[in-house]
């Protein structure tokens, strides 16, 4: 049978953590059966509110049916007494809500990955596989391939030979890992021949890579992902390519061959990098933007091509001048 997890269980866990928290009338042996929208939560879910609904907080924290809902203190502080009174909520209050509701999250509702083998998954018999790994439906892990403990491999996933993978790797279903990288030179009658590809892919610990995406080899030397970068579905990674740690690389992303993305950089859904570039540590590249030069640390770009936030903001002013001045 399942642990049985109540509002006072969740309210020990933030007790022992010292967050201060507002009491209401509910009670504390309810059951709570995890996490929900606060707008869409009943009375055995928890749910949080941030910064980024501010303006509507006080209608959402009015309508809530939720059980327990951390928010920013600052947010809690601003509503009057009155109103405050009204809240059917336990109220939890912190500097940074999403960041301890999702260790709220972690200590309760945890899925645990079930150690399983599918069976009509193919395996090299000289591939070597962890402990506590699981490989889903049709995945084929090739010759030489080394996963290490704790991994999970969805269902359609293709590792190609040799690949190493870390401990705590993450990879979903349709992923395609190893494969050629889009080399070619042109031989002497004018016909493109591939380049081989001898390198091949490194993912270190505590990876994630989401569905559909496509790491390819590297042609001399690796491809490289490194410990806790974390990659969302269909994003392209070209051959030679390294990703820093703590990167996060969001949905369909384009990396050229031989690009090096720093660690803990920011990129933002649909980024065009072209091959061969240098991406600084803690840089943000801004949603769609085309990434033709290399980019300093902790710098902010956007557009097409791609320059700093300040020069692009002033662009846009020249821009609107111009076409009130056409007008």
């Amino acid at each position: 049978m399942e642990n049985v997890i109540t509002l006072q269980n969740i309210l020990d866990f933030f007790s022992k953590e010292s967050f201060r928290f507002i009491a209401a009338d509910i009670e504390l042996s309810r059951i709570i059966i995890g996490p929900r929208n606060i707008s869409e939560a009943t009375g055995n879910h928890i749910s949080f509110l941030s910064l980024k609904y501010q303006s509507t907080a006080k209608e959402l924290l009015q309508q809530s049916e939720a059980a327990l809902i951390v928010t920013d203190a600052s947010i809690y502080e601003k509503l009057d007494e009155q109103f405050k009174k009204s809240i059917k909520s336990f109220i939890v209050l912190s500097d940074s809500p999403k960041n301890i509701f999702v260790d709220c999250l972690h200590n309760f509702f945890r899925e645990e990955n079930i150690s399983e083998i599918h069976s009509t998954a193919v395996i090299h018999t000289s591939a070597k596989i962890g402990n506590n790994v699981s490989i889903g439906p049709f995945s084929v892990i090739d010759n030489n391939v080394k996963i290490g403990n704790d991994c999970v491999i969805g269902a359609n996933t293709h590792i190609q030979k040799g690949s190493i993978i870390g401990n705590r790797v993450n990879i979903r279903s349709n992923v395609t890992i190893g494969n050629w990288g889009f080399g070619f030179v042109k031989d002497e009658n004018g016909n493109n021949v591939n380049f081989p590809h001898y390198g091949n892919v490194v993912i270190e610990d505590d990876v994630q890579i989401g569905s559909s995406t496509c790491v390819d080899r590297g042609a001399l030397s690796d491809t490289v992902i490194k410990k806790g970068a974390k990659i969302d579905n269909l994003v392209h990674v070209a051959h030679n390519v390294v990703i820093g740690e703590n990167a996060l690389v969001i949905a369909c992303t384009m990396i050229g061959g031989s690009t090096t993305i720093g660690g803990n950089c920011w990129v933002a859904p649909a980024v065009i990098l072209r091959n061969g570039i240098s991406i600084g540590e803690n840089s943000t590249l801004g949603m769609g933007c085309l990434v033709t030069k290399d980019i300093p640390a902790n710098v902010t770009v956007t557009g097409s091509p791609a320059m700093p936030l300040d020069e692009y903001k002033k662009l846009l002013k020249v821009q609107k001048k111009m076409m009130e001045k056409n007008d």
